[in-house]
């Protein structure tokens, strides 16, 4: 699906959707919970629907009650939890295109139970799972990844893990919500610099929600792990706004005429996107909050150096500021955007350089000298909703149409987005 965005300045207060991170790790902490959990709000973007669906198949619950909260297409989940399938019959679990899902459920398959197959769409079977391929090979578990289909076979067992921390967190969260169900203690060593150390800490810090803990060593490199832990339901759990998303919205009121105000997010929240908002303030972005309303007002930006090993979500909307900001910027550590539903470093340069940016790829970021007014321009939205949203904002900026294609990619994470994006002010047709 394609749509036109004409030029324009988007104004106006939006409600941010629930954190996919936090949706994610909370969906299944419930499900591994005994009891039922109600999870509130929650919004059913394609991986998050992934998740529930998977956490079903697997057999941690026989499902979720799900009742529509208000009319922003948010909803609330019942979940019952604290289940495991004695179904040795091959368990087939969908992921679509989500990594998270793929990631956090490959340990938790590992029950002795039988083999379980994994499935996924577009590049997610292509994105790296050596990490576990080589750990788990290592203990005689099956490992037959075939095409868009990995079956895996075997019984995790506590003991001591090592792996890297610069490939993907995700690995480590895995590992997390599978090892202190198992009857010994571990040991995960992490045995490189730790990116995004953030989306560790969201999933240690929902965990303890449910009493289960972590804790680190004396050096900061392991993470010790007791075993024999039980989830334990907190009953109701709150999901906060998610900054990834908010990411999008604080740009364009950066680059605007007029003010954006967002609402749902919380400033001491775990999630490591929010630290965008102290790179936006040091392009000149006027940012700040207003009650609980994150106020982005229209700003004259300039450019600079942003280290995103951190907090590589937030690169596509960043290099939008940055082509919008006076003078050259830079945007580094972000290697691993090479590696999501898109190569999105290079998805990010063709993208403004096609609409007339003078922008260059670099081995793990972008070089952008911004100030101008891009061009009108066909974009290809290579079918990942990041790509997609940060073009649509960039329409700010544009002096002419934009054309993008796989507009419908934003279901993943957005279902509401061009919605959202329209209440705005913004046109697509």
């Amino acid at each position: 699906m394609e749509k036109i965005v004409s030029p324009g300045f988007l104004s106006g207060t939006l409600r941010m959707l629930p954190s996919k991170s936090a949706s994610h790790r909370a969906v299944m902490m419930a499900a591994m919970a005994q009891g039922k959990t109600m999870l509130e709000p929650l919004q059913l973007s394609q991986d998050i629907s992934a998740t529930l669906s998977c956490a079903e198949a697997l057999g941690l619950t026989d499902g979720a009650a799900i009742a529509p909260t208000d009319t922003e297409g948010f909803v609330r989940a019942e979940i019952h939890g604290g289940g495991m399938a004695e179904n040795r019959t091959l368990r087939v679990l969908d992921c679509g295109e989500s990594g998270s899902t793929l990631r956090f459920f490959i340990p938790l398959a590992l029950d002795g139970r039988g083999a379980v197959r994994f499935e996924g769409r577009g590049r997610l079977m292509q994105r790296p799972l050596s990490v576990y391929e080589d750990m788990f090979k290592a203990q005689g578990i099956l490992w037959r990844h075939e095409g868009d289909s990995l079956t895996v076979d075997g019984l995790l067992e506590s003991g001591r893990y090592s792996m890297p921390g610069d490939v993907s967190s995700q690995f480590i969260t895995g590992m997390l919500l599978a090892l202190p169900r198992l009857a010994g203690d571990s040991v995960l060593e992490i045995t490189t610099p730790l990116e995004s150390r953030a989306y560790v800490e969201l999933t240690r810090r929902i965990q303890a929600d449910y009493h289960v803990v972590s804790e680190w060593d004396e050096k900061g490199q392991s993470l010790l792990i007791p075993g024999g832990q039980r989830a334990v339901s907190p009953g109701r759990m709150h999901i906060g706004g998610d900054w990834s998303h908010a990411a999008f919205y604080l740009v364009a009121g950066a680059i605007g005429r007029g003010e954006i105000r967002l609402t749902g997010l919380d400033p001491n929240s775990a999630q490591g996107d929010r630290a965008l908002v102290g790179i936006l303030r040091d392009m000149g972005a006027d940012i700040r909050w207003e009650g609980d309303e994150l106020v982005a007002r229209a700003s004259k930006l300039h450019g600079l150096h942003a280290d995103c090993s951190q907090i590589p979500d937030v690169v596509p909307a960043l290099a939008v500021a940055m082509a919008a900001a006076e003078g050259e910027s830079r945007i580094s550590g972000a290697a691993r955007l090479r590696i999501k539903e898109s190569d999105r470093l290079s998805a990010m340069c063709a993208a403004l350089s096609a609409a007339g940016v003078c922008i260059r790829e670099t081995e793990d970021g972008l070089l952008i000298r911004g100030g101008k007014q891009l061009c009108a321009a066909r974009i290809d939205g290579c079918n990942d909703h990041r790509i997609v949203m940060a073009m649509a904002v960039a329409s700010a900026i544009a002096d002419g149409e934009l054309t993008l294609t796989d507009a419908e990619a934003t279901a993943k994470s957005a279902p509401a987005f061009w919605n959202e994006f329209a209440s705005l002010g913004g046109q697509a047709r």
